[in-house]
């Protein structure tokens, strides 16, 4: 290790936050909860790293001290920062296949490499130089691929609407840390990309000056993020929960649309002058919160919505030759409207003309 001054200091401290990262990765597989053992494993496989550089010279000759803490960890970090946001979004049904998809291929790459350091190790030896350069590109295919589908997926957030202040939060995470260890991965290959000196000669400056201040405020915000995902703290970050109290898929909306249909019109529920809100949600057996919520997707309201239907279900009426001896009043009462002058301004809200005029148009039809 580079005894510098700065590297000193840098050390220091990268040994006390990296030390915190274990604890608390340790704290969260206690914990069995998927989605916490993933973030646990993100902050194991950063905080193992800076133990692989004190103890490399041991650690590279145990299969299992490699295994463990070795180098090659950082085939994970993409898939798991990935994983921890994205799983927000997946059915729990779908949650293990899900995770198991994203990290069986660095796993295996994981597996490979070790398998060719310790099981051919004359092999390893003689061909390390493309060992190592191989490993470096496929690192930055892997970090670059999941920083592209992480932001495709995020911009998505439909399947479960998160809530502002995660969807904040939880975006800070994602781009900030992918789009770090992308840049990271594409610098370990420019020297093998460009063939340019500049890598030789100024590699100690930009390590020392650059790439470690950057790398400690990433992993103190790492650090921070990790703590402040604890139930315990994480209220006083996102108080609202994490997914939109209100949320209505999309799925939801046409489930939603059907429901109205069945009750409003076939059940003819339009008809009733009292109908509320309420009484509409206990009839569907539906959260009211959730029909607000569907109504305001439509850009509507539920009175809106319901003087449609029935000004629709008016203009039916008047149509229909066996209600020809139906005044408009006795029409519109049949359709759920209280007051005559109710009716004749809801009338022409919507459709533009009186009920009357609508009626003088509409004559040869009836």
């Amino acid at each position: 290790m580079n005894q510098a001054y700065p590297d000193l200091i840098y050390n220091g401290v990268l040994l006390c936050i990296n030390i915190q990262l274990v604890l608390i990765s340790l704290f969260y597989f206690y914990k069995r909860q998927l989605r916490l053992v993933i973030l646990g494993a993100l902050c194991f496989f950063i905080g193992v790293i800076f133990i692989n550089n004190l103890y490399w010279n041991i650690i590279k000759e145990s299969f299992f001290l490699s295994l463990l803490v070795g180098a090659g960890k950082n085939l994970f970090f993409g898939p798991l920062i990935y994983l921890y946001v994205s799983t927000t979004q997946t059915s729990k049904n779908k949650l293990k296949k899900h995770v198991l998809a994203h990290l069986a291929f660095p796993f295996l790459i994981h597996i490979v490499y070790l398998t060719i350091k310790f099981g051919y190790r004359s092999f390893y030896a003689q061909n390390y130089y493309w060992v190592v350069i191989s490993l470096g590109y496929i690192l930055f295919i892997i970090s670059l691929f999941y920083l592209i589908l992480g932001i495709i997926d995020f911009k998505k957030n439909t399947v479960k609407p998160l809530s502002p202040k995660v969807k904040r939060r939880y975006g800070y995470f994602l781009y900030i840390l992918l789009s770090y260890y992308c840049a990271i991965n594409l610098y370990n290959i420019l020297p093998y990309l460009t063939n340019s000196p500049f890598f030789a000669t100024n590699f100690l400056t930009l390590n020392r000056y650059v790439f470690m201040p950057i790398g400690l405020l990433i992993n103190t915000y790492l650090l921070l993020f990790s703590i402040t995902e604890f139930f315990k703290f994480k209220s006083f970050f996102a108080p609202s929960g994490l997914y939109q109290k209100t949320m209505v898929d999309p799925a939801g909306m046409d489930e939603i649309t059907l429901k109205l249909r069945e009750g409003l019109i076939e059940k003819k529920l339009y008809a009733e002058p009292d109908l509320t809100i309420s009484d509409l949600a206990n009839e569907l057996q539906m959260d009211k919160a959730r029909l607000r919520h569907y109504f305001k997707e439509q850009e509507t309201s539920f009175k809106k919505y319901l003087n449609t239907i029935r000004v629709s279900e008016f203009k039916t009426l008047l149509l229909n030759k066996e209600f020809k001896n139906y005044n408009l009043t006795g029409l519109s009462t049949m359709v759920g409207f209280r007051s005559e002058a109710t009716f004749f301004r809801v009338f022409k809200e919507i459709e533009g003309v009186t009920p009357s005029e609508f009626q003088q148009k509409n004559s040869l039809s009836l």
